[in-house]
């Protein structure tokens, strides 16, 4: 008996104490992001199809600000737009982190727009941003219900918000840690450069190839392949964003490509793929990551690139 009551105490110390660290961890990421939640469209995460909106929100800066800095995660690809500019953005991949972003020398007294655009190839993601203006005055604007989410692009979106029709309210995932996130640091996010000019291919060809796919078979995932042709593109070696336009505005549509160095690379289905999801009324977008390249390579070909230098 006396060794069951140890046992007990002993388990019962270990929760406690396991609670108090994440009580610990959770008032001090708190202190980062505030009541800043996680959003996404309103969608059916099983549906397994791609997904490209806009998450935006006005609101006012005080005189009084030391400095203005916008704080984001946007899972797995978002590019942040601060009163109509371009700021940055990128790939999260398996590396999520708390961007954040000086934009004190965009930001202006009185109303203030912020727009990131958020993309996924299977629908599945989520949204993190907040605003800094002192080191006690932090966590403006948290993204919560009070932010909208649009679902087609507009040339003038980085500036104002389309008609209700486009607009609606996000669905809410939870504060931190919530989901696969759990906690995440906070690190500077990096700049996107102006564009200084556009590179074009040299040459375009086709090729037959096969596009990597996975099929669920009685809930069984299948590895296979799906025969296709696909337009290459020959840049020479080349550094940059990649740029890509759509022949189809109408419809959300994901876009894949391949990047290779060496042109035998294409003769077999092995190699990372990228996907770049177009929302409706996009009839471009462009990489938030700059990559090292000769060759990319459009799977069914409906999409004309060059490159943002």
């Amino acid at each position: 008996m006396g060794r069951l009551a140890i046992a007990t105490l002993g388990l019962f110390l270990f929760i406690a104490a396991f609670h108090r660290l994440n009580l610990l961890y959770s008032h001090k990421f708190f202190d980062v992001t505030g009541r800043a939640q996680w959003i996404w469209p309103q969608h059916r995460v099983a549906a397994n199809v791609p997904v490209a909106f806009f998450a935006t929100r006005d609101f006012d800066l005080p005189k009084n600000r030391y400095f203005t800095r916008i704080k984001l995660a946007g899972d797995p690809q978002y590019t942040l737009y601060f009163n109509g500019r371009e700021v940055g953005g990128r790939r999260t991949a398996d590396d999520m982190a708390l961007d954040v972003y000086d934009v004190s020398t965009l930001a202006r007294d009185g109303r203030n727009r912020i727009v990131v655009a958020v993309r996924s190839a299977n629908g599945v993601g989520g949204l993190l941003a907040s605003v800094d203006i002192t080191p006690e005055y932090q966590n403006m604007v948290p993204s919560g219900s009070e932010w909208t989410i649009v679902r087609r692009w507009g040339n003038d979106l980085p500036l104002r918000d389309p008609p209700r029709i486009w607009r609606s309210s996000p669905m809410l995932l939870g504060r931190p840690p919530a989901r696969r996130w759990n906690f995440l640091s906070a690190r500077p996010g990096k700049f996107m450069r102006p564009a200084q000019r556009i590179v074009a291919a040299r040459q375009v060809f086709r090729v037959h190839t096969a596009l990597p796919v996975i099929d669920i078979l009685g809930g069984v995932a299948v590895v296979g392949s799906r025969p296709m042709e696909a337009a290459v593109f020959d840049f020479g070696p080349v550094a940059g964003r990649l740029r890509l336009t759509n022949g189809f505005d109408g419809v959300t549509r994901a876009v894949k490509v391949r990047f290779a160095n060496d042109r035998a690379e294409f003769q077999t289905i092995e190699g990372s793929v990228e996907s770049f999801v177009f929302a409706p009324g996009e009839r471009t977008i462009v990489d938030p990551q700059e990559r090292r390249f000769r060759y990319a390579m459009v799977y069914g070909g409906n999409a004309a690139i060059d490159v943002v230098q």
